[in-house]
């Protein structure tokens, strides 16, 4: 779905090309179609940008579940806890000697500061897999 992957590409309505993601509460891991886990891949979150209590929630999801053929554990750590997180891209330009200068968009993910980490933790997401 090419449409869904260039959505994002676009200025926000603050002249921005920053978007905010989360999960409605009522999305099931079961009905994730291929198209948006091949989206998740590319504009998804990242480890590395995850705080450390988030970190030690996603290492305890990960050794309580079991990981799904066609669904990241990241994307299913999402899914399950409800998180949120930013996407945002700029465009670059690289110059090389004796090339003639492109442009490119760079995209980054970026953890939402306001998420209450008490919310995801190892001790929520024992209870939560009961």
């Amino acid at each position: 779905m090419d449409a869904w992957k260039n959505t994002f590409l676009f200025q926000n309505i603050e002249d921005r090309h920053s978007w905010f993601f989360c999960f409605d509460k009522t999305f099931k891991k079961q009905t994730i179609p291929y198209w948006f886990v091949d989206w998740w891949c590319f504009y998804g979150p990242i480890e590395e940008i995850l705080p450390p209590p988030i970190i030690e929630a996603f290492n305890t999801f990960t050794k309580h579940t079991e990981s799904l053929t066609l669904c990241p554990t990241m994307l299913s750590f999402f899914i399950h806890c409800k998180l949120s997180w930013r996407m945002y891209w700029d465009y670059t330009i690289e110059e090389l000697p004796q090339i003639i200068p492109s442009l490119h968009r760079q995209f980054w993910t970026k953890w939402w500061n306001k998420y209450d980490l008490s919310k995801c933790t190892s001790e929520t997401i024992l209870l939560s897999l009961k």
